[in-house]
């Protein structure tokens, strides 16, 4: 007679629903009766199923463990705190941008307030100037010099013949007076201190009788000669000079002889000073 046993489901401290069923099959107890048949004796091996839980078990289901939900939660935490940072540290650059800027502007701002004090302080000193400057650049001729046109006039006090003169004008960085035009001749004629006697220029007819010309070289465009001048008496009146002429009164020129001696006049070009063009546009 065979026997069979049957466990039935039983349940764990989880709740969870675990099945086992065996089948057992022996063979006849030795008290059963033996059969008289030479019969091989059959013997029924223990068969035991048993289902797994989790796949009989549909309600069960699997969830992730701790150490999948801490690295889950550890990450989302690193990626806001790097986010953080980030704006942390634009935040720092843009304020550090911001201050360079501000510091930049106030540096410009301060040199701006400084120049421009200056500026007005220096205009000040400017126009106190300015007066004495116009009057210094009427006359930057050297001492004993008169200035007129930009150019320098010496007239001697002593007497010498002319080739003494011409070597005195040149030893003074000058030269024996050269008469471009009729205002430069009535500047001549009234810085005059004696306007009675002749003073030699440089003027000379020695290359060529009768072909005047100054001591540059340049001839003669204009001449203004006394009455009858010049007429060459002697033949030895080949250099020229300045004075009045008693005949008409007027103011000419007169040939002489180069050997007698006369007061002469040196001219030279005036040094460069503050001209009137920079006084329209500094001074007021």
């Amino acid at each position: 007679m065979k026997n069979f046993k049957n466990n039935r489901t039983t349940r764990s401290a989880d709740d969870s629903e675990l099945t086992y069923s065996e089948l057992n099959f022996a063979a006849a107890s030795q008290n059963s009766t033996i059969r008289k048949t030479a019969e091989p004796e059959t013997t029924y091996a223990q068969i035991a199923v048993r289902s797994q839980s989790a796949q009989h078990n549909p309600g069960s289901e699997v969830t992730p463990g701790k150490d999948q939900r801490q690295q889950e939660t550890a990450g989302g935490t690193n990626s806001k705190k790097s986010r953080c940072l980030g704006l942390v540290a634009i935040l720092i650059m843009i304020s550090l941008f911001a201050t360079i800027i501000g510091l930049t502007l106030y540096v410009v701002k301060k040199d701006l307030r400084r120049c421009n004090e200056e500026l007005v302080q220096h205009q000040r000193i400017i126009h106190w100037l300015c007066p004495y400057v116009r009057n210094c650049s009427e006359s930057h001729c050297p001492c004993g010099w008169k200035v007129h046109n930009q150019s320098c006039y010496r007239i001697s006090k002593t007497k010498i013949n002319w080739d003494a003169a011409k070597r005195k004008c040149e030893y003074l960085n000058s030269h024996l007076l050269i008469i471009d035009t009729q205002q430069e001749e009535s500047f001549v004629i009234q810085s005059m201190p004696d306007k009675e006697i002749q003073y030699l220029i440089g003027l000379t007819d020695r290359g060529n009788e009768g072909n005047w010309s100054w001591v540059d070289g340049t001839p003669v465009s204009s001449p203004r000669w006394w009455e009858d001048q010049p007429d060459n008496a002697d033949g030895n009146e080949n250099c020229g000079a300045i004075g009045r002429d008693f005949k008409t009164n007027k103011f000419g020129w007169n040939d002489v002889p180069c050997s007698l001696e006369f007061n002469f006049m040196c001219e030279k070009r005036a040094p460069s000073c503050i001209g009137a063009a920079d006084f329209e546009k500094y001074c007021p």
